[in-house]
């Protein structure tokens, strides 16, 4: 039976891939620093350690037991936009990339055949986006937390070129469940929407609609992730639906597919303004590959998004 470390189980994305991880067979052990697994259920094939990831010691140790197949780095300290991270930035260092040196290291000097996949971030892309986006894209750090994320891109990158590590980033646009926070753009869409259809005269006041952006589907996406870990462990992958929209588009087509008129329910403190060169996200590589792309519609993510129960 093939076996799984994920660091960062009880986030979405490492709680999404362990469950993908499960129904594929293979015995996960998830890592946080939280007393009990938050959203993956017991199972037989499914172990929780509480871990910190600032104590690279613990890390070690935990390496060395499970001495996993297949290690996926998706813990990290992350904020939605506007987020102060200057603040945190000695967390999120260790968080975000010392640890995965930790990693990269056992794999270099204890376990070689041991592969490494990294959820790295669209944010390494300076904005505003434009044109055609793809692993050859230029990145730039525009802020802590991008600067921590390349540093995290090039150890992966130095490993796998200089010690032969099947190592790769996950260059992860928007993607959304119900277990993301609610600060983030669509989830307060979805939750909009679900007050609208119960409340005719409910009204949201967002900042702006004018700008662009590509939402897939979290679940999806960390299914296709296990693909990447199979198919392809040493490469770097963009990972988005390939879709951009602009949020008043994505707001428009989200209200109109219950029959409501968005401009009743949603209001922006900000004129309207032209958003700007478009961009679109090329998945060439992935579909090659892995044979796959994302297939979920913007309406069927925001679906997800609502409670279990409708008003």
């Amino acid at each position: 039976m093939p076996t799984a470390l994920v660091l960062g189980v009880n986030g979405q994305d490492g709680s999404l891939l362990a469950e993908a991880l499960l129904r594929r067979g293979y015995a996960v052990t998830g890592a946080a620093r939280d007393a009990a697994s938050r959203h993956v259920a017991p199972t037989p094939g499914f172990t929780y350690e509480r871990l910190d990831l600032q104590d690279l010691a613990a890390l070690g140790r935990l390496l060395e037991e499970r001495s996993p197949d297949l290690v996926f780095h998706a813990a990290a300290v992350h904020g939605p936009a506007g987020f102060a991270y200057e603040p945190v930035w000695a967390a999120m260092a260790a968080v975000n990339t010392v640890s995965l040196h930790t990693v990269l290291e056992h794999a270099r000097t204890r376990n070689p055949a041991m592969r490494v996949i990294y959820a790295n971030s669209a944010k390494i892309f300076p904005g505003p986006l434009t044109g055609r986006i793809d692993e050859t894209t230029p990145y730039r750090a525009t802020c802590l937390y991008s600067i921590g994320k390349i540093a995290s891109l090039e150890l992966i990158r130095h490993y796998r070129t200089r010690h032969g590590i099947a190592a790769g980033n996950l260059i992860l646009f928007n993607h959304e469940s119900r277990r993301r926070s609610a600060n983030y753009f669509l989830p307060r869409i979805a939750e909009a929407l679900d007050h609208a259809l119960a409340d005719p005269a409910f009204r949201l006041e967002v900042e702006t609609l004018d700008f662009h952006g590509d939402w897939s589907c979290a679940a999806e996406l960390m299914d296709i992730a296990v693909d990447v870990a199979e198919k392809a462990p040493d490469e770097d992958f963009v990972m988005a639906s390939g879709t951009t929209w602009t949020g008043r588009a994505a707001v428009e087509t989200i209200f109109a597919s219950h029959g409501l008129d968005w401009t009743r329910h949603i209001a922006m403190r900000q004129l309207p303004r032209n958003p700007g060169p478009s961009f679109a996200v090329a998945l060439d590589r992935l579909e090659e590959k892995t044979a796959r792309r994302p297939m979920k519609h913007i309406n069927d993510i925001t679906e997800q998004l609502r409670p279990v129960s409708p008003r």
